[in-house]
């Protein structure tokens, strides 16, 4: 049994020493390493889960303007999406090299890994940041936002976009600390984030005391000066880890970036597929007669189903180091062995969560709405989607087990095929063709779900990974 609180080591920190982070990853009984790895990433994630329910909440609670404002930021999430690719991308490209140098106990190239994606990702949060500024407008209008809807999406993208640099710092240095087996110094930083997201929600929406009732603007505030202070917090967590040195002699290498690069393109291309899917999925909703309500019911309904996938994203980045630094060590039986074990807590734990979508939808809809016309598209996108849960809990753990082994293309292929080969043109075919409205886009999520999770779970077991270089 692990201490909740790790040793503090030379530097005054809170981390792990080097040592003792690999022992925990590379030996001793796997049950006991996933669980040392999966809980405070479980924790982490529910705390932003309950963020996104709290949000969605307090923005239903905003009467006429409730739905409008519910759309408005699913659109604003949805160009935001794209922003998220290239560092996205750059996450998993730290996580596998920082990982594999771990295991294999050459500590100089992990942080020199670390540095390097620091560097790519300030340059990426500047370069993404100005045309999503300049271009939001028509970027809305481009994924199919109702009219009435637009100048809301509009002003909240803007305001989250002028936070892109600190989101995606927090995003690589989260990555790294996760792949040195230093999971706890992210929960931390997390609750700190969504604590105080939380509580200016509260003030800057409803306008409480002092502070003006800005409703769904007030909500990109909350979101933005929570990340500002999120970045200070991570990089002192970071600055304190084995891989504090990364910060210091900040010097761009063109190797270590076509490096970094080589293993995170096709998952920033996978992510890319996924955010245009996902934007086209909603500009299929935007085709609906009732297309305010359908977007409204996705956005809550995915703020719902965050109970349940949260923990299978938990799950896939613990099994990130488990994978990377096995491999790095030589124990290649030992980092398989361990994402499915992974794989198979995941899933337990992520159907035990998805009955509840089954036999309380309405109850969890009410939560979120009172409007009349939404709540029965929730409900049924709850019990729709509850039946792919567990094979989607498959897909999340595997792919981040093959980033841990710097297996991204694959990945990039199921992607492909279940986004844009299945789930929209299905969805296209059940909600517009066949006239099953916002029903029949539910039933495409689940099947392309599905399928995510069947194919990912074959590449796993008979794939090529074990003998990748990175």
């Amino acid at each position: 049994m692990y201490p909740f609180f790790w040793p503090m080591d030379n530097r005054g920190s809170t981390t792990m020493r080097k040592d003792e982070a690999s022992a925990i990853i590379t030996s001793g009984k796997i049950s006991s390493a996933v669980w040392f790895l999966a809980w405070p990433t479980i924790v982490n994630t529910l705390i932003q889960m309950a963020y996104g329910i709290i949000n969605r909440m307090f923005l239903g609670r905003l009467g006429e303007q409730a739905a409008p404002s519910l759309a408005a930021a699913g659109a604003g999430e949805r160009v935001l999406l794209v922003q998220y690719v290239m560092m996205l991308g750059v996450s998993v490209g730290t996580s596998a090299l920082v990982a594999r140098f771990l295991g294999a106990e050459n500590y100089d190239d992990a942080e020199e890994a670390a540095r390097q994606s620091i560097i790519l990702s300030t340059l990426g949060g500047i370069i993404t940041m100005i045309p999503i500024i300049l271009f939001a407008n028509p970027f809305v209008k481009l994924i199919g936002t109702p009219s009435e809807v637009v100048p809301l999406a509009t002003q909240y993208t803007v305001v989250i976009a002028y936070f892109s640099v600190p989101m995606f710092l927090t995003i690589i240095i989260t990555a790294a600390l996760r792949s040195a087996g230093d999971v706890r110094s992210p929960l931390y930083a997390g609750a700190i984030i969504i604590g105080l997201n939380i509580l200016l929600d509260w003030l800057l929406i409803f306008g409480v005391g002092p502070f003006p009732m800005l409703g769904i603007i007030g909500a990109a505030l909350a979101t933005g000066i929570s990340r500002l202070v999120g970045m200070v917090v991570i990089l002192w967590f970071f600055k304190r880890s084995v891989l504090g040195d990364a910060l210091t002699c900040l010097k761009a290498h063109t190797s270590w970036f076509i490096r970094i690069a080589n293993i995170g393109w096709p998952a920033s291309l996978q992510n890319l597929i996924w955010a245009t899917s996902s934007i086209s999925f909603w500009w299929i909703l935007g085709r609906l007669p009732n297309a305010t309500d359908a977007q409204a019911a996705l956005t809550i309904g995915l703020a719902i189903e965050s109970l349940a996938y949260m923990p299978g994203i938990a799950y896939s980045m613990a099994a990130t180091p488990l994978v990377g630094q096995n491999i790095g060590a030589g124990r290649i039986d030992r980092a398989e062995h361990s994402a499915w074990i992974a794989t198979w807590q995941a899933v337990a734990v992520i159907s035990s969560v998805a009955i509840f979508f089954l036999i309380i939808p309405e109850y969890l809809a009410r939560a979120f709405t009172s409007d009349i016309s939404v709540i029965p598209l929730v409900v049924l996108y709850l019990q729709i989607n509850a039946i792919a849960q567990p094979t989607q809990g498959i897909g999340f753990v595997l792919k981040g087990a093959l980033q841990g082994a710097g297996d991204t293309r694959i990945p990039m292929l199921i992607s492909l095929i279940a986004n844009w080969i299945i789930r929209l043109p299905l969805a296209y075919l059940f909600a517009i063709t066949l006239d099953l409205g916002a029903m029949g886009a539910w039933i495409a999520m689940s099947i392309s779900a599905s399928l995510n999770g069947v194919l990912s779970a074959i590449w796993f077991k008979w794939g090529t990974w074990r003998t990748l270089e990175v």
